[in-house]
């Protein structure tokens, strides 16, 4: 290689017998270049010109500069999403929905130095609610290699609650984000119980953790979409996975995350799901105690307080001690007294009996009559004695006729 430089450096003419040997050596050199960036047609035979026209060609800095002045693409067209390619990837090298990716991002508030979020090596699920929405929208439209910076509104960021103390509310967000590799997707049928066990395991306790996350947050249908992915490692009712040993492990893991999507169920008044999953939970688990109170506490909410009634006493069998399961109970107890006395109303009512009110007017206006005739009779004897004693009946004219 020494040699060949000393060659470009003098100024002779290359012969063609050494065309191809200067094209492989340019070749080696720029390899790292894309193609389009240097060709073999440009070579000089002249030595000297020929060095002065490499030394001329874009470097991958230069490139690097070159793409950073470039201005930002609207990804949605409405200025919330934006993104500018500040090093680009392998073409056509995309990440589909599902791919396990590994990105490195950094994010910070608008304008701003400070950095609130760093993560390096960072393995998630595209399209699975594992980082904000305005990354995970502009990662499907990067290549692998690329770094991208991204601005993003609130909207896709973190809202109108922000992310104490750092990011306050309906903040917009400055992104720097690379896309390193990314794999197919693991699908948990093509994987040993003890495959599906590990990686399940480790994909739950990671996607429980943002689904609570999400649910803290409110954005339930986040954190429904967060469950429902990690439940399909640990299989569906009736599915019988492994040796006895794996599959109790398997049900274990199914039951909790099943409570976790019943509880979130729950939070949007979904309460025909929150039943369902609840009663796949105690298919597994009979006695299992926060199932058996969220069960009572859909039954109450559904006005199916008889059944609510019985499904809180059976959680106080388990823990007479559960303050929330007493004062759920309390309250299903109230409300049945007041079911009790309305239904004894309408029964009155449709057997045609008065309440004690209607029954107590009739006899106050039956009363005022009996007073009213009977002082008319009174009166018309007085009348009637006193016309007799002085012979001034009226009715004795008619004796004379």
């Amino acid at each position: 290689m020494e040699g060949m430089e000393s060659n470009l450096g003098q100024n002779i003419n290359i012969s063609p017998n050494m065309t191809s040997k200067v094209s492989d050596f340019i070749n080696a050199e720029q390899g790292s270049l894309p193609e389009s960036l240097i060709s073999t047609s440009d070579i000089l035979l002249d030595g000297e010109q020929n060095k002065k026209a490499l030394l001329s060609q874009p470097t991958n800095e230069d490139k690097f500069e070159e793409l950073k002045e470039q201005t930002y693409q609207d990804i949605l067209g409405s200025g919330d999403l934006m993104k500018k390619i500040i090093y680009p990837g392998n073409v056509d090298e995309r990440p589909m929905k599902g791919e396990q990716i590994v990105i490195n991002l950094v994010g910070r508030l608008e304008n701003s130095d400070d950095i609130f979020e760093k993560k390096e090596n960072y393995e998630i699920t595209l399209g699975d609610c594992e980082v904000i929405q305005g990354v995970d929208l502009a990662l499907s439209l990067m290549n692998v290699g690329e770094i991208a910076e991204l601005k993003i509104a609130s909207r896709f960021g973190y809202g109108e609650k922000g992310l104490s103390p750092k990011v306050p509310g309906r903040a917009r967000l400055d992104y720097t984000v690379q896309l390193l590799s990314a794999k197919p997707e693991i699908l948990p049928d093509d994987l040993t119980p003890i495959e599906r066990l590990n990686i399940g395991f480790k994909t739950r306790l990671k996607k429980k953790d943002k689904g609570n996350w999400w649910y803290a947050r409110n954005e339930n249908t986040m954190a429904l979409h967060v469950y429902r992915k990690a439940l399909q490692y640990f299989g569906g009712p009736g599915d019988k996975i492994g040796s006895d040993s794996e599959q109790n492990d398997i049900l274990c893991e199914r039951v909790k995350t099943l409570n976790n999507m019943a509880a979130v169920h729950m939070s949007m008044n979904s309460l025909d799901l929150a039943l369902s999953t609840l009663d796949n939970v105690l298919a597994v688990e009979p006695h299992n105690e926060k199932a058996i109170m969220r069960k009572g506490k859909v039954l109450a909410l559904k006005g199916q307080n008889v059944a609510a009634a019985r499904e809180l006493e059976k959680a106080l069998q388990i823990n007479p001690n559960n303050k929330t399961v007493q004062n759920i109970l309390s309250n299903v107890k109230s409300a049945l007294a007041k079911e009790r006395v309305q239904e004894r109303e309408l029964y009155k009512k449709m057997l045609g009996h008065k309440d004690d009110n209607q029954k107590s007017a009739k006899d106050e206006k039956n009363t005022s009559t009996t007073f009213i005739i009977s002082g008319l009779v009174a009166g018309l004897a007085v009348i009637c004695g006193y016309c007799y004693l002085n012979n001034n009946f009226p009715f004795s004219k008619f004796s004379t006729l």
